[in-house]
């Protein structure tokens, strides 16, 4: 019984065009006196599994396959010899050039430099400079004698009740003369309304007289007689006394 010569199968109806099993056209099925057993593939196939294939396309596969490997191959092959061309390229720019010497750059030589001849500094004469007159005051002093002291102390005291600045009157003079207590030192005066010096006489140094009148509020008007004690600017003690 003829069989086919791609799958093997028997053809049953010899008149069949095609194999009933794989659909290859019908060839006569084994070639006579080839010995191939029946079931076996034809000259110029390779069977896989149930397939029949022919052999040039499994060269066909195996030529791709060597191929892709050598593409493969190369591509690696170049990638590696870039990457050592660049290590070079960097190692070769990092490299100094055999012109480029820097012990070849000639050292200063520190005894060259012509030396500064400090000897030819012309020195200063110091007796040729013009004398300085110590005697002559650069500026006028004005000293003020206690007398002065004395009376313009009383003065600024007094002037500074008729403001009505009492706590400046206090610092010059009215803590040693008003008593213990700032507050009734204060009232002793709610009933005087200004108080004017007709004189203000010098009898020692560190001392002062004057003459008071006190106008009140009712418009009389008392007058006193004092002489007052000045140290440092500030009335340390007084006598003073109604008229």
């Amino acid at each position: 019984m003829p069989s086919c010569i791609h799958c093997g199968a028997h053809f049953e109806d010899s008149s069949a065009a095609r194999c009933a099993r794989c659909g290859m056209p019908h060839q006569g099925g084994v070639p006579g006196g080839t010995g191939q057993p029946v079931g076996t593939t034809a000259y110029g196939y390779v069977r896989v599994g149930p397939t029949i294939l022919p052999q040039w396309l499994l060269w066909l596969v195996a030529a791709l396959l060597a191929a892709g490997g050598v593409t493969v191959y190369v591509l690696l092959h170049s990638s590696s010899s870039e990457a050592s061309q660049q290590t070079v390229d960097t190692l070769s720019s990092a490299t100094p050039s055999p012109g480029s010497d820097p012990y070849s750059v000639p050292p200063t030589d520190p005894y060259s430099v012509p030396p500064t001849d400090t000897y030819s500094v012309p020195p200063t004469d110091l007796y040729s400079l013009p004398p300085t007159d110590l005697s002559t005051p650069t500026a006028t002093e004005t000293t003020t004698s206690p007398v002065e002291d004395a009376s313009a102390t009383v003065r600024e005291f007094y002037q500074a009740i008729n403001d009505r600045a009492f706590s400046a009157a206090w610092e010059l003079g009215g803590k040693n003369i008003g008593g213990s207590s700032y507050s009734s030192w204060v009232a002793g005066y709610d009933t005087t309304v200004s108080i004017s010096l007709s004189a203000v006489n010098t009898d020692s140094p560190g001392k002062a007289s004057a003459v008071l009148y006190a106008t009140q509020r009712d418009g009389s008007v008392k007058e006193f007689q004092g002489t007052y004690t000045v140290s440092d600017g500030v009335i340390v003690s007084a006598d003073i006394s109604e008229r």
